[in-house]
């Protein structure tokens, strides 16, 4: 008997929906390290099913994408109550690209940096039903399935989480187009220049640091071109032992800035031909996976 043949239909199941799996709890929790961690309890909880319990299930696939998502939205209230004591903005884990599940067929706007900080203001439920809709493609009754309500309850559900996101959400920009950007601001920042700094921002951008306490980063986010081209020259320009590598996370080029032995990473976001939002990096348990 093969490996593969002595293994339970339920652990061959979700060894065979591992990657999508790991795509819905990512994007439900904004952390790779704790979807991981659903994902082994996931595993673990299918592995002592009985064989009784196995042969009820009708579809694994559904079985599993319910499992999980249920086991998400817990992840999701547990990780609410640790954000509140977070020092400063907590921002989303940033991925390498290539090492994220199903690369090639990657959702560049759900799984972008942009969108699951976005996802943060949604309620555990609420954002369930609004990643399984957008992220997976479900129906409004799958999906109330799932989270144990009726399909009017979800539409319901959804188009508040819509009216809600779409207040700030940005389009997606070819990677071309915010390569470019990119490279336009760290000319800028790193020459000092404060007015082509100004001029490559909107007038509404915000600037979000996480540095999680561990390193240094403004506990507060910073608004407004004038405020935020000082803020980034102050302290970017002229810096000394400062290596600047080109990234590509969450399907997004962004720029790997690596001094003082540590790695950080500058994400933007494109917005009519300017930059309407910066996300800074910098807490390392956030970063084990990026280049080095």
């Amino acid at each position: 008997m093969t490996p593969q043949a002595a293994l339970s239909p339920g652990v061959h199941a979700w060894a065979v929906e591992r990657c999508r799996l790991t795509d819905l709890a990512y994007q439900m929790l904004g952390s790779l390290a704790d979807a991981d961690d659903v994902l082994a309890g996931a595993g673990e909880q299918v592995a002592r099913m009985s064989g009784e319990e196995q042969d009820a299930v009708r579809s694994w696939p559904a079985f599993l994408t319910t499992m999980v998502t249920r086991r998400s939205i817990d992840a999701l209230r547990a990780a609410g109550r640790r954000r509140e004591a977070y020092i400063g903005p907590w921002l989303p884990e940033p991925v390498d690209t290539a090492r994220l599940p199903d690369a090639e067929v990657l959702d560049r706007e759900m799984l972008s940096l942009g969108m699951l900080h976005l996802m943060e203001q949604l309620a555990p439920e609420a954002r369930a039903a609004y990643v399984l809709k957008n992220g997976f493609g479900m129906s409004a009754p799958q999906i109330a399935e799932v989270l144990e309500s009726t399909p009017a309850a979800v539409r319901q559900m959804l188009s508040r989480a819509v009216r809600r996101l779409d207040a700030d959400r940005v389009p997606e920009h070819e990677p071309s187009v915010v390569r470019a950007l990119l490279a336009d601001l760290l000319d800028a920042v790193s020459t000092g220049d404060v007015d082509r700094t100004v001029a490559l921002l909107t007038d509404d951008v915000t600037w979000w640091s996480d540095g999680g306490g561990r390193v240094r980063a403004s506990i507060n986010p910073v608004f407004g071109p004038d405020r935020v081209s000082r803020f980034l020259v102050g302290v970017f320009a002229g810096r000394g032992g400062v290596a600047v590598e080109w990234g590509d996370v969450n399907g997004a080029p962004v720029l790997v800035l690596v001094y003082d032995d540590r790695r950080h990473v500058l994400h933007i976001e494109a917005a009519a031909g300017r930059v309407g939002a910066l996300r800074y990096v910098a807490n390392p348990a956030k970063l084990a996976g990026i280049g080095g």
